[in-house]
């Protein structure tokens, strides 16, 4: 009987350890990006507890200004996502998507197209990236207020012109941003 219980408890054992160093699978939706959400605190332990398989780890983001941090969350030597704090720096409010391995809800992802992202080619939600994101587009998620798409091509836009929709179809993902603020009336 004491061998069968000291198998019983290897084996849960063995199987909670495996259920804990299996890979969260990470994707956007309009909640977050996997687990990560509003409610998860700007706090790199906080999002370990989440992201066990993962290393996470406070960094400083060139995109912000000098000295602000963000939490960085890799996988071995690939950065899949950074962080950024709401304005009052407790809480995830900005998850800035940056591996092709992490897609949104329509199986978009980095290296995907403009036609595959905007299909029906409408660019009334983008706007033309200024200053250091110049020769950018930026294009909300059709029908969804907290994904924005960032796009690049070897041909960037000239004069801070938007193209049109059949320039733009070659383009591709290069950043996708989940923004949980409250949408913008």
């Amino acid at each position: 009987m004491k061998l069968v219980l000291k198998s019983a408890m290897t084996c849960a054992l063995a199987f909670t350890l495996y259920a804990c160093s299996k890979p969260v699978e990470l994707s956007v939706s309009d909640k977050g990006v996997g687990p990560v959400t509003v409610e998860t605190p700007f706090d790199p332990e906080a999002v370990a507890k989440l992201l066990p398989s993962l290393t996470v780890e406070a960094a400083v983001s060139a995109a912000l200004q000098p000295g602000e941090h963000t939490i960085r969350v890799s996988d071995g030597d690939k950065i899949l996502m950074e962080l950024y704090p709401a304005g009052d720096g407790k809480m995830v409010e900005t998850v800035l998507v940056l591996d092709a391995s992490i897609k949104d809800n329509n199986d978009i992802h980095i290296g995907s197209t403009f036609a595959e992202a905007v299909p029906d080619g409408d660019t009334s939600e983008c706007n033309v990236g200024r200053g250091e994101k110049d020769g950018r587009i930026y294009c909300g998620q059709p029908g969804n207020v907290h994904i924005i798409y960032e796009f690049q091509s070897a041909q960037p836009a000239t004069d801070g012109a938007m193209p049109d929709a059949a320039a733009l179809a070659t383009w591709t993902v290069t950043a996708m941003l989940w923004d949980g603020s409250e949408p913008r009336p």
